[in-house]
């Protein structure tokens, strides 16, 4: 990197960084386009060496929830499902899970404000199962495909800039008000990308972040330019800023995605770390891997949501797998 943006080595010198990035490479290059993101968690965890996981989930979320609670127990692992009041809870299940001493928690399907609130409030690493899109049956990357026809209504024209509130900050009671507001508004009718947009202006942020896999790089400028013309302004980062060969952590080259070629592994403190210093007021993640969101979550200084959950199997409609 250039300047005095930290190298490789010191962005992950605390380990716990780079352990997620190995080891969600690994899971990568073993099942690239043969594994489900459910699969992907389920391997994911057994290379961690972790047993117990946090399913976090809205309450209209709950049967998809169960059912990969009971698909991830059939692995061998262990499951907790929180329990489900009438109305989402993101902090409560952020206790639970904490109490009950979960050392990953899967988000299995929350609205954008409340999963942002949830892993802001988690006391484990979080990654993304479900992107939960009730009009668009959970696979929200079909609003970026159909932004100029089908949903061009849900997506542009909502709001302009001098329309926006000054910004509120990231206190944890802003964020679940603003969740319910958006909530409230549209609940069921909106798209992710719509509803992402709402919780955005509704906080008062005028400078979003995309952090995104290089394979959504065209979905990626499909949502900048969205979020531009809607009145944002947009910082993004690819998971492969910084150009780190995967030999160089350790990767042999029979586990990369394609052997005998050159291959840079993700990079999504890096991705955080240039996005915090942009200092974006709410992130959105965009396709990254299993493992690669949760360390990107845990380093950005803003409050952040899974816009789409990757899954090259499933065209990203991971719920696919529960059927």
């Amino acid at each position: 990197m250039r300047g005095d943006f930290p190298e490789f080595q010191e962005l992950y010198e605390n380990g716990d960084g780079l352990r997620l990035a190995v080891r969600a490479a690994l899971v990568e290059g073993e099942g690239y386009c043969r594994w489900s993101r459910l699969r992907e968690i389920a391997e994911f965890a057994r290379l961690m060496e972790i047993t117990r996981l946090g399913i976090a989930h809205c309450p209209d979320m709950a049967r998809e929830a169960a059912l990969a609670a009971s698909y991830l127990h059939g692995t061998g692992l262990d499951p907790v499902l929180p329990p489900c009041p009438p109305r989402s809870d993101p902090l409560g299940q952020a206790r639970f899970f904490e109490n009950q001493e979960t050392e990953l928690n899967v988000v299995a399907g929350m609205c954008v404000g409340h999963e942002a609130l949830f892993i802001r409030a988690s006391a484990v690493p979080a990654t993304a199962l479900v992107a939960r899109d009730r009009r668009l049956r959970h696979n929200p990357a079909a609003a970026l495909y159909t932004s100029r026809s089908y949903l061009k209504k849900d997506v542009f024209g909502h709001w302009t800039a001098s329309e926006r509130p000054e910004f509120q900050g990231w206190d944890l009671a802003t964020l679940d008000r603003v969740a319910q507001e958006a909530l409230t508004r549209g609940h069921g009718n909106r798209s992710r990308v719509g509803e992402a947009m709402d919780v955005a202006h509704r906080l008062g942020a005028t400078h979003l972040g995309i952090s995104f896999c290089v394979g959504f790089r065209e979905e990626a400028r499909i949502l900048t330019k969205l979020l531009e013309t809607n009145g944002f302004q947009v910082s993004s980062a690819c998971c492969k800023t910084g150009a780190v060969p995967k030999e160089d952590v350790g990767i042999r080259d029979s586990q990369k995605v394609r052997p005998g070629r050159r291959e840079m592994i993700c990079n999504p403190l890096a991705q955080a770390e240039l996005l915090n210093r942009e200092k974006v007021e709410f992130a959105l993640v965009l396709g990254q891997c299993v493992g690669h969101d949760a360390a990107t979550f845990q380093k950005l200084d803003a409050p952040a949501a899974c816009l789409v959950a990757k899954d090259r199997l499933l065209a990203h409609n991971t719920v696919a797998a529960f059927y």
